[in-house]
């Protein structure tokens, strides 16, 4: 098992310092940006395709593989706007009427500012996040979270949103001004053809707000350092039945298949070392901790960082 896990790891795995590199560049404009997904500054703006996981922590969501949304962020006039657009084959609106019909969403969600990022399904208590919803049918939300079931409606104008269908989907601008200067944002999308409502989604990693050298910003240089090594990593996750709670279907522990798209080292780092300081609901915490200046925590955040 450990010399077929080693081999898949070295045939498939992505460079380990790749996953390190989340950054979104982020236009500049002289005036408001505009609303209209189909205006032309948007060809214009940096773009960026960023893939949406399925988020595995939610019982019976959707499955399969990520979903590439293309990202777009101007700035100007005091405004921030995020143009996004992602395939999905159907228009589907919710229907109070019937319990089985739900709206297609997309939201984005704001980092606060810091040398973390909070977990990125919905932030964590006494680290919450900034949030614009869309959904279909509906007028935009702004909102804000600090763990699951924590979702609160926030007071003042909400963004203002302009969507479009397209050949392949949806393309919608969400605008206005986040609360504080974000570190990073995230993105997630609700497919109601598939279910998708609350936690039954799909969602992308941390993207920092690159510098104007388009570098990654000093205070995430420790959120993103990866110092283990990989192949010595899946030997230990192999040695320790890791896969044993944290493996589809299992519900013990989150299934990790996906841990390095989802996640920066920083979260998986803290994790290790402290595995009941923040446990998802329906999971259980009894993960034992490892020592925090450990080699071994180190090769396995190195491994997980390789899992798409």
């Amino acid at each position: 098992m450990i010399r077929l896990l080693l081999g898949l790891l070295l045939l498939v795995a992505p460079p380990a310092g790749a996953a390190s590199e989340r950054t979104l560049a982020v236009g500049d404009m002289r005036g408001v940006p505009p609303l209209d997904p189909a205006a032309p500054a948007w060809a214009r703006a940096p773009a960026a395709r960023v893939p949406l996981y399925p988020q595995a922590t939610a019982p019976d969501g959707p499955d399969g593989a990520a979903v590439p949304l293309d990202v777009r962020v101007l700035r100007g006039g005091g405004r921030l706007a995020v143009r996004l657009a992602w395939a999905d084959d159907s228009e589907d609106r919710a229907d109070a009427r019937a319990t089985d019909r739900f709206g297609d969403a997309v939201s984005v969600a704001f980092a606060p500012a810091g040398r973390t990022l909070p977990y990125v399904g919905m932030g964590e208590p006494a680290k919450p996040v900034g949030l614009w919803y869309w959904r279909v049918g509906g007028s935009a939300e702004r909102l804000t979270a600090q763990g699951f079931g924590s979702l609160t409606r926030l007071a003042g104008a909400p963004p203002e949103t302009h969507a479009r269908r397209t050949a392949a989907g949806w393309a919608v601008v969400l605008r206005g001004r986040p609360d504080g200067t974000p570190a990073a944002l995230a993105f997630a999308a609700w497919d109601g053809a598939e279910g998708g409502r609350a936690g039954r989604k799909r969602l992308s990693a941390w993207r920092a707000l690159a510098g104007a050298d388009g570098a990654l910003p000093a205070a995430l240089h420790e959120e993103a350092r990866l110092a283990g090594d990989a192949v010595r990593g899946a030997r230990r996750f192999a040695e320790h039945g890791c896969a044993g709670c944290h493996a589809p279907g299992v519900r013990v522990g989150p299934d990790l298949a996906r841990a390095g798209g989802i996640h920066w080292p920083g979260y998986l780092r803290r994790a290790i070392r402290e595995p009941a300081a923040f446990v998802v609901p329906g999971y259980s915490a009894i993960m034992p901790a490892l020592d925090p200046g450990s080699e071994e925590t180190e090769d396995l955040v190195a491994y997980l960082m390789t899992l798409y």
